[in-house]
């Protein structure tokens, strides 16, 4: 190999690479726009939108989910670096679920006793747990594609807050439409959704995170 070849290889290497938290950007929000746009065009947005943020129980969903979102997207780009693993703290995500527990307690609480099955079941569970794995699947490979650009070393886990981050995401997003305003009806329902994608991005994510 000449000198100047090797050289110009060697150059490469010194080229700084792309941010991937610039990388999920490009991929994620294009997705989360879509999903939005599906929850316009399918179900709709809620006609009491606006005035609904007004409400402390309603608007506490749109807080959790995002907040979710956003504890799963930071331990997701934290997970992507090789030393990702021993810097990753899982038990920030405890974090969210403990809010959200305790606002169930304090709503079952406040909630009269032949109200509390009704606040629970709602009228659109099945929407619910359908929708939002739906609108997980695009965000959810986004995280993952992403995560394919960096060097986990905890491809399981990754794979895991991968699908928490981009369901939470897609939760907030379905709860344009959701007009269930209780926390007992969507940190159940919810929180269920979430749950599943997250397994199952688990169960399946590793395979396209191996080196």
């Amino acid at each position: 190999m000449k000198t100047d070849d090797l050289i110009g290889i060697l150059s490469l290497d010194t080229r700084r690479a792309v941010p991937l938290q610039r990388v999920l950007m490009v991929g994620l929000l294009p997705s989360l726009v879509f999903a939005l746009l599906l929850v316009w065009q399918t179900l709709g947005f809620r006609n009491d939108l606006a005035q609904s943020l007004l409400l402390p129980l309603s608007a506490a969903r749109f807080v959790l989910t995002i907040a979710m979102a956003g504890f799963g997207l930071r331990m997701a780009m934290v997970l992507a670096r090789p030393e990702g693993r021993s810097l990753a703290r899982p038990w920030t995500l405890a974090i969210v679920p403990a809010i959200a527990l305790g606002l169930v307690i304090w709503t079952y609480i406040d909630t009269p006793a032949q109200s509390v099955q009704m606040a629970v079941v709602g009228k659109t569970i099945t929407t619910c747990l359908i929708m939002i794995p739906i609108l997980s699947i695009l965000p959810v490979t986004a995280i993952l594609l992403t995560l394919r650009q960096g060097a986990t070393t905890a491809p399981r886990l990754a794979s895991a807050v991968a699908g928490l981050g981009g369901a939470a995401a897609a939760a907030a997003i379905y709860a344009t439409h959701c007009t269930e305003d209780s926390p007992l009806f969507y940190v159940t329902w919810y929180g269920l959704a979430i749950l599943a994608v997250t397994v199952v991005s688990a169960q399946f994510g590793p395979r396209l995170l191996r080196w």
